[in-house]
């Protein structure tokens, strides 16, 4: 299993495992890759390359193939860590605001519950697209950083 499907799995089994001890599992994975790779040379950023204003798919594909696997072991580990953190802070801080925002807590509880759904359901999809896409050598999407 090469690490851009490691951390995208450990993005899933985050959301919908074992939160706690995935996160420190992908964080590690994260420092590896990223931090400790900036040390010792210098890897140009394979998500910064504009894919955008390819309109042909052939030529999308052609670019996205000249990528080293250490590249898109790169991105993928940063994508999945930095959507972990944003769907965290999203899930816990809008659970926690709706909470104390809404006057009869009462009330608070269904909108509580409703959000916590969408946004859990919307992190754990785009998880999956980039697992499916890790799975296939292909940059992940939703490009956070």
């Amino acid at each position: 299993m090469n690490k851009s499907v490691q951390a995208q799995a450990l993005y899933l089994a985050n959301l919908l495992a074992l939160p706690g001890f995935s996160f420190l599992l992908l964080a590690f994975l994260y420092r590896q890759l990223v931090w400790r790779a900036g040390d010792k040379q210098k890897i140009r950023d394979a998500l910064d390359l504009n894919l955008d204003d390819c309109k042909d798919l052939k030529q999308r594909r052609i670019i996205e193939t000249s990528i080293s696997q250490k590249e898109l072991d790169q991105s993928h580990a940063k994508t999945a860590f930095w959507l972990s953190v944003i769907g965290g802070c999203c899930v816990l801080g809008g659970c926690s605001s709706i909470y104390f925002l809404m006057e009869n807590a009462t009330q608070a509880w269904p909108v509580i519950i409703l959000y916590f759904t969408i946004m859990h359901t919307s992190f754990v999809m785009w998880g999956m697209i980039n697992l499916a896409r890790a799975m296939s050598s292909r940059l992940p999407y939703f490009r956070v950083v």
